[in-house]
């Protein structure tokens, strides 16, 4: 009996000097309340029974949505999302507008005990929404209404490197090495402009459109009347060339012509004619006119 009480005993002190760090975690170790510089990585671990605390962190890529709707498609079905408000944005002409993005990132698992030694565990409350949002703000407000929506793509970038700048600025205000907090990406969902704004918009997008087509429509004439003139311009060129040929032959030929060949040709039609059993009467002109009567 005393022996199943002290193995009893020996199991339920061994197993408080256990840890399990899960899938995509490591664990930051504090001893007697000081953050040890080192983590324990995923799976089992035996610890020390005494003033041992373990504190698991996420490195899986997280996802904050600010007014979107759903999870985008590039983030892992295994991330932690957290969604807030829609960024609020008084443009470079006072519009308000309302953005909607999403910014996906991940811890860095060797600098873990820096972040939580001064963020602790709720990082990302601390430091990534916040200057996010006021990142994308500042980047928003240097354009016009209109230009958030012609130059998307620019906005873009320039959302990208201002939340890339600030987060590197304010861990390196906290001796933590700037890629502690890993930025994957900043995906911009949605531009609410005002509705008067909307309308003037699709109103000059539809002008647009009509431009483009009449300009189509313009160069597409132009190269069918291109194509006609050539083929007008090699017609009569073909048939200069013909005429030229034409008229070569017909100089040849009538170099060719001589007395001669003239006397020569009399002669030859001359002996078909009398030689055919048809010939009755038989006219041949020399010095004079003269007619030959044939009886057959």
């Amino acid at each position: 009996m005393r022996n199943t009480v002290w193995l009893s005993v020996l199991l339920l002190a061994l197993s408080g000097c256990s840890e399990t760090i899960n899938p995509g975690e490591v664990g930051v170790v504090t001893d007697w309340g000081q953050v040890q510089p080192w983590v324990y990585p995923e799976g089992f671990h035996w610890i020390a029974p005494i003033g041992i605390e373990i504190m698991p962190m996420s490195t899986r890529t997280a996802a904050y949505e600010m007014g979107a709707s759903g999870t985008p498609d590039s983030v892992s079905v295994e991330s932690t999302t957290e969604r807030g408000e829609p960024i609020s944005v008084l443009t470079r002409d006072q519009l308000s507008v309302t953005l909607s993005a999403t910014v996906q990132f991940h811890l860095n698992p060797a600098t873990a005990p820096l972040v939580y030694r001064m963020y602790g565990v709720a990082y990302a409350d601390t430091i990534v929404h916040p200057l996010v949002r006021t990142a994308i703000r500042d980047a928003a407000s240097s354009f016009t209404a209109v230009d958030l929506v012609d130059e998307r793509q620019r906005l873009q970038a320039l959302m990208e490197s201002n939340v890339q700048a600030r987060l590197e600025e304010a861990l390196a205000g906290r001796d933590i090495p700037t890629n502690a907090v890993i930025i994957e990406s900043i995906l911009l969902q949605n531009i609410d402009l005002p509705q008067s704004l909307d309308e003037s918009i699709a109103a000059v997008q539809r002008q647009r459109q009509q431009t483009v087509q009449s300009e189509q429509a313009l160069l597409t004439a132009g190269a069918e009347a291109a194509r006609l003139r050539t083929e007008a311009e090699g017609a009569a060129a073909a048939q200069r060339i013909r005429a030229q040929g034409q008229a070569d032959a017909n100089r040849v030929l009538a170099e060719s012509i001589t007395p001669a060949v003239l006397e020569l040709r009399r002669i030859e039609a001359t002996n078909a004619i009398l030689s055919s059993n048809q010939t009755r009467t038989v006219m041949v002109p020399s010095t004079g006119l003269s007619v030959m009567l044939s009886d057959r």
